[in-house]
C-alpha cells in the first residue's frame, strides 16, 4: 500500500512540475522579406528591378524579435548590383546581422544586332533596342539610337553587347592628306584657300593644316567635312 502511494506521488510530480517554454527563433525568411521590403522603399520607383537575397547560414539561431525589425546601412541610396544591408532587433534580446542582396535593374537599351570592327561606322542596321539588366554597366549605356548612329566603333565588338560611351568615338570629318578648304573669317570679310590636312580631326578638334599656296603650316578647327576654320 505504501509502495503504491509513492508511485502516485511520483506521477503527480511529473504532471505538476512546471515546464520551461521552448525558445523561439527568428525565421530567416522573415529577414529576407524585410530586406526586400527595405530595398523596395529605397530604390527608384520607376525602375524595373529584381532582388535576390543571398541565403544566411541555415544554422543561424537568432532569438525571435518581439519588436519590428530595423535596418541600418552606410547610405540611404540603394543602387543596382550587390548591396549590403544591416538588420537588427532592438527588443530585450538584441541582435544585429548583415545581409547581402543582388539587385538587377532592367532598362530598354541600345545593343549591337551585328558585330562591328574597330573604326567601322555604326549605322542603324547595327542597332537594336532590348530590355537588359544594366546593373553591371555603372550607368554607361545608351537608350536612343541617335546617340550611337554614325559614330565610329572604338574597338572590335560582338553582336549582343550593350553600347555605352566607351563603345564609340566621333568619326573624323577630316583625314590626314585630305585636300581641304581653309577658311579665315574676320569682321567684314572671309578668305578661303586650298590646303592639306596634316592629321585626322573630328568636329571641333584643333588640327595642323598646310596652306597649299604659301606652304605655311597653321592650326585650325574642324568645322565640317573638308572645312577647317583658322582664326
Amino acid at each position: 500500500m505504501i509502495k503504491n502511494r509513492f508511485v502516485i506521488l511520483a506521477l503527480g510530480l511529473v504532471f505538476f512540475t512546471p515546464c520551461h517554454a521552448e525558445e523561439k527563433f527568428q525565421s530567416l525568411d522573415s529577414i529576407y522579406e524585410f530586406v526586400k521590403e527595405t530595398i523596395a522603399r529605397n530604390i527608384n520607383p520607376s525602375t524595373e528591378y529584381e532582388v535576390s537575397v543571398l541565403p544566411l547560414d541555415s544554422q543561424l539561431k537568432l532569438p525571435e524579435c518581439t519588436k519590428p525589425l530595423e535596418v541600418f546601412r552606410a547610405t540611404d541610396l540603394i543602387k543596382a548590383g550587390r548591396a549590403s544591408i544591416g538588420v537588427r532587433c532592438n527588443a530585450e534580446k538584441k541582435w544585429s546581422i548583415f545581409t547581402s542582396a543582388v539587385i538587377k535593374v532592367y532598362e530598354h537599351v541600345i545593343v549591337l544586332s551585328r558585330s562591328v570592327q574597330r573604326g567601322e561606322i555604326i549605322t542603324r542596321q547595327h542597332l537594336a533596342i532590348e530590355k537588359r539588366d544594366v546593373s553591371k554597366t555603372r550607368g554607361d549605356f545608351m537608350t536612343q539610337a541617335e546617340q550611337v548612329e554614325n559614330k565610329q566603333a572604338a574597338r572590335n565588338a560582338p553582336a549582343g553587347i550593350i553600347l555605352g560611351l566607351r563603345s564609340f568615338v566621333e568619326p573624323p570629318l577630316v583625314k590626314r592628306n585630305d585636300k581641304i578648304t581653309i577658311s579665315t573669317t574676320q569682321p567684314g570679310f572671309n578668305i578661303r584657300v586650298s590646303g592639306i590636312a596634316m592629321m585626322d580631326g573630328v568636329k571641333g578638334q584643333l588640327i595642323k593644316v598646310k596652306n597649299e599656296s604659301s606652304g605655311r603650316i597653321i592650326s585650325g578647327t574642324v568645322i565640317e567635312p573638308g572645312l577647317v576654320l583658322v582664326k
